[in-house]
């Protein structure tokens, strides 16, 4: 008997070990339920303009497609929101509808509003694009003292993203660490080699925004969640947008779930604190909106220091990045939002979050921005086309319908 303990004893303490190492993947097949028909589920709101119901229209159509139990989506107009609507459950257990207040992980759609807390300091002279990590980050180690702001906001540093580590669990995008500063982040690569010479390719990750964010809160003199609070999210009134923190109220926030094959679970819960400037707030549709119309009408950065935030970044080698990334945004040119497949300019950025996904687009020619969200992960290609191509598609109603 006291040898079968004896020889026990290590069996279960490596099984317990090696649960909690691979703890998101196993848990990951347990647990799932047969996914509701989402199909009886009514808008938010009805709308009687034409162009309106049309809008409502693709929205449920997008909806029954996409098989998310929620799916959100505003458009704003020359300065102002002039349609949103939602639909489905913000909690599918308890049958709790979402509305316009409920909020959703943007992922790392969070690096657009951290890039425009970055131009409020470009614009105020206390950052520039050229301003070097060692003037503002003390403890950074050597190879990191020497990268700018700007290749850090257009992802030409060469610090590599998520990784397996030391860690329960292994991988650090599953991470349920709480850091409690920019400094303790910055750690988890402080003393990484480089993939690349600055400058001389693209790589993205978030942990640029990490170091960026962490030059934000020197720069600034503020903590960096306070300053995006002050300075961003107060002046344009972006009430339901904060950080997505586990201890937080989570009346307003909508649970987040996996979707795939026909099956739903919750998501596996993570802790977003490593990553609060590339990824880790949530945010409504509508305050994408305000945010975006505060970009496009320079209410709150000026058109020289949008500018340079949309901008697609150059390497060494005289080439624009291969993902046409500003500093913060996307800059790419679509053909299909216009029936004539005239060019149009499309500002954007996307995020994919655990269980949670979100889209944003400003097009400057028209003065428009269209924000979607939903609390399902993207897990195939299909559903990632079906998701990131309704903005556009939602955009395409209100030009289309003026030409």
């Amino acid at each position: 008997m006291k040898k079968v303990i004896i020889i026990s004893i290590p069996i279960i303490v490596m099984l317990l070990v090696s649960y909690h190492l691979l703890k998101p993947i196993i848990t990951h097949n347990f647990g799932k339920e047969k996914l509701e028909d989402f199909s009886h589920l009514q808008l938010n709101t009805n709308h009687s303009e034409q162009i309106k119901k049309q809008a409502d229209s693709l929205l449920v159509s997008e909806f029954n497609k996409l098989k998310t139990p929620a799916l959100s989506a505003s458009i704003g107009i020359n300065n102002t929101t002039i349609w949103s609507n939602i639909i489905g459950y913000a909690d599918v257990d308890n049958q709790i509808l979402a509305d316009s207040l409920t909020t959703f992980r943007i992922g790392s759609t969070s690096k657009a509003l951290t890039s425009v807390g970055l131009g409020v300091l470009i614009q105020s002279k206390k950052l520039t694009t050229q301003s070097l990590v060692k003037d503002f980050v003390p403890y950074a180690s050597p190879i990191l003292s020497e990268l700018t702001v700007q290749q850090l906001a257009s992802h030409t540093s060469g610090i590599r993203n998520y990784g397996i580590c030391y860690c329960f669990p292994i991988w650090e995008y599953y991470n349920t660490r709480e850091y409690e500063s920019i400094e303790e982040s910055i750690s988890v690569f402080n003393e990484d080699e480089l993939l690349f010479v600055p400058s001389t390719n693209f790589s993205y990750s978030s942990y640029n925004y990490t170091l960026l964010s962490a030059m934000m809160e020197e720069a600034s003199e503020k903590n960096f969640l306070l300053f995006m609070q002050e300075k961003v999210f107060q002046p344009l009134a972006m009430n339901q947008t904060k950080a997505d923190r586990q201890n937080q109220n989570k009346n307003t926030i909508a649970k987040f779930y996996e979707v795939e094959n026909g099956e739903i679970k919750e998501s596996y819960e993570v802790n977003n604190s490593v990553k609060w400037a590339g990824g880790g707030f949530v945010s409504t549709t509508n305050d994408l909106i305000k945010l975006g119309n505060a970009v496009l009408n320079y209410s709150i950065v000026d058109s020289l220091t949008s500018t340079k935030l949309f901008e697609p970044v150059k390497l060494n080698s005289g080439k624009i990045n291969n993902e046409n990334y500003g500093m913060g945004w996307r800059n790419d040119t679509y053909k299909t939002i216009r029936k004539d497949g005239r060019d149009v300019n499309v500002i954007h950025h996307g995020g994919v979050a655990m269980g949670s996904t979100a889209m944003l687009i400003l097009l400057p020619e028209y003065n428009i921005t269209v924000a979607v969200t939903m609390n399902r992960n993207a897990s195939t290609p299909e559903t990632k086309n079906l998701f990131f191509s309704l903005p556009h598609k939602l955009a395409g109603l209100f030009i289309n319908s003026n030409e």
